[in-house]
């Protein structure tokens, strides 16, 4: 049992290492600067005029500068991946830890979306402080303890009275902070999981105001409001700004500069990473693809097999394609379903959508028709970017597991695994590995069966049939007809749905049992979990490997989980 912590430890303390760091970075942060605009001396007549506010305001907006900085490096998809073959040798923890880019970018996120809250709130307070000064006379604001007329700090470029609603919404700060506040508004909202999936060009183009974002960040401080006493120490604003001192102690009137704009050395590093990044991929952009094959498959997929100079994959990457001629702006990302050891790369893409099909009619499929390479429409292609299937070869036992369309990873690693057998100078750490497909219906297998069947043959004739352990479940998608042709062909050697010698289970795998069976099949062997699905079914995995790593000793295998992020 305790080893099974440790290991548990050893895999996930990168991951609450660097959550602790973050997390402790964002709090020290606000209140580091929280106890500095709430108790320095340079800021007190400021409060005086928005009390608690201006501390809360300047609290969140070093957590909104920090993760603004940090939000643009987990989408340095370049960055990441060179990052993750630079780290083939380091511990697994680590390199799960890269696994999670799209997690941290979400939590940066949510971060910057807290920071903004508070920090907004906390401004429209200042106004309603402002507004509530604006009509008060300087007899009036000495008897209710303000500071005289001559001792209030004027913000730069503002006169006296400060009109709150021309604050609000003429100075750069107003006009640049309500912009940030709508264009957040606009990338959450179209960031949820259902708009995303459903609406994917409404997340897509929304997501590009990060733009905007950027730009009225670094302009939100740029006409230098915040006023900053100088002469604190010879005009002691404890003392002096009380009514009744300042003629008797304070022989010196106080003077103010203004705060200079911070914000945008916060992002600049990392804003220029994210450049040279985008000139990298747009340096991939504009080389050229050359469309060899075009392939029609069942169940409404197709099959493009492409080149490209200098491109090179690792099993189971991915890539973003755009077609100009069906949409100018969207780019779309695909797994790639070739294997390093092929000449050309090729995804496979089902109809689903409007994107989709139009991609397919301007290659002929479904007219039946040859067309000339000429016909055919210009792709651009983005990547290869890395995934967690790479690391399927570092385990001497694998467990894929794909769930619908979330096959299609496995397709390049099942390629790649039966020509590394085929290669006899090859070292294969690998020395099993089990697949696992759950399809909702029998169009799903269609595609994918060509590729099982020949691979099963192929193993077959090599006398490496125990090498791979394929299970395919079928969840839904029979009717009575179909169950009667089960029946009548159940005791022949071919499976009636897929034509492979592996016959379909019909409802849901028994994990529990799964995991119970492989565990004590590979006694003192760490076992590579590898899933690409929806996140129901990740979880249910991810569990059983903690539940079955707590039984981990001498006649346990110890599993890995690793999940495919896009």
């Amino acid at each position: 049992m305790r080893s099974s912590y440790w290991y548990r430890l050893r895999i996930d303390l990168p991951r609450y290492i660097f959550f602790v760091i973050w997390m402790l970075t964002n709090i020290g942060l606000f209140i580091g600067f929280f106890l500095r605009f709430q108790l320095e001396p340079e800021y007190l007549y400021m409060r005086i005029r928005t009390l608690h506010a201006l501390a809360f305001a300047r609290g969140p907006a070093n957590i909104i500068n920090l993760n603004t900085a940090l939000v643009l490096l987990p989408i340095c998809r370049n960055l990441v991946s060179h990052i993750r073959g630079c780290c083939k040798c380091a511990p697994r923890g680590i390199r799960t830890l890269l696994d999670k880019n799209i997690t941290f970018h979400q939590w940066f996120a949510w971060a910057i979306v807290v920071g903004s809250i508070v920090h907004t709130g906390a401004h429209w307070y200042n106004y309603e402080r402002f507004a509530a000064l604006y009509n008060l006379t300087e007899e009036i604001i000495q008897e209710r303890g303000f500071a005289p007329q001559e001792s209030q700090p004027i913000p730069v470029g503002l006169t006296t009275p400060i009109d709150p609603v021309a604050l609000c919404f003429t100075t750069y700060a107003g006009v640049t902070g309500h912009i940030m506040v709508v264009v957040l508004f606009l990338m959450v909202t179209s960031s949820v999981e259902f708009i995303r999936r459903k609406y994917f060009e409404v997340f897509w183009y929304t997501h590009h105001l990060f733009g905007i974002y950027l730009i009225a960040l670094g302009l939100h401080q740029f006409q230098r409001l915040l006023p900053v006493q100088t002469n604190y120490k010879q005009h002691d604003p404890a003392n002096c700004s009380r009514s009744e001192a300042i003629f008797n102690i304070c022989k010196q009137a106080p003077t103010f500069e203004a705060a200079a704009p911070t914000s945008w050395m916060w992002f600049i590093g990392p804003l220029g990473i994210y450049v040279l990044e985008r000139i990298i991929r747009h340096i991939q952009y504009f080389l050229p693809v050359t469309i060899t094959k075009v392939v029609e498959h069942p169940s409404k997929v197709y099959e493009i097999q492409m080149k490209r100079p200098f491109f090179h994959a690792e099993v189971g990457q991915y890539v973003f394609i755009n077609v100009p001629r069906a949409s100018l702006l969207e780019w779309h990302p695909f797994t790639l379903t070739s294997s390093p050891e092929e000449d050309y790369f090729s995804v496979h893409i089902r109809v689903v959508g409007d994107w989709t099909g139009a991609v397919g009619r301007y290659l002929g499929v479904g007219s039946g028709l040859f067309r000339q390479s000429r016909d055919l429409p210009r792709i651009f292609i983005d990547g290869s970017f890395g995934t967690a299937s790479e690391d399927v070869f570092n385990f001497e036992v694998g467990v894929l597991v794909g769930a619908g369309i979330g096959i299609t990873p496995f397709a390049s690693v099942l390629k790649s695994v039966w020509y590394r057998l085929q290669d006899e100078t090859a070292t294969l750490k690998l020395k099993k590995v089990y697949f696992f497909w759950i399809a909702p219906d029998t169009s799903s297998f269609e595609w994918f069966s060509d590729l099982l069947q020949n691979l099963e043959q192929q193993m077959l004739e090599r006398g490496l049939n125990k090498f791979l352990n394929y299970n395919i479940y079928l969840t839904r998608g029979w009717d009575e007809k179909d169950a009667k042709v089960i029946m009548l062909h159940d005791a022949e050697g071919e499976d009636p749905i897929t034509g492979l010698q592996q016959k379909t289970f019909y409802g849901r795998p028994n994990w529990e049992s799964i995991f119970d069976q492989i565990s004590m099949a590979h006694p003192r062997t760490d076992v590579g979990v590898i899933f690409c699905g929806p996140k129901g079914l990740s979880h249910t995995l991810h569990g059983n490997c903690n539940r079955f790593n707590q039984l981990s000793g001498a006649d346990r295998a110890k599993f890995f989980y690793n999940k495919e992020n896009f």
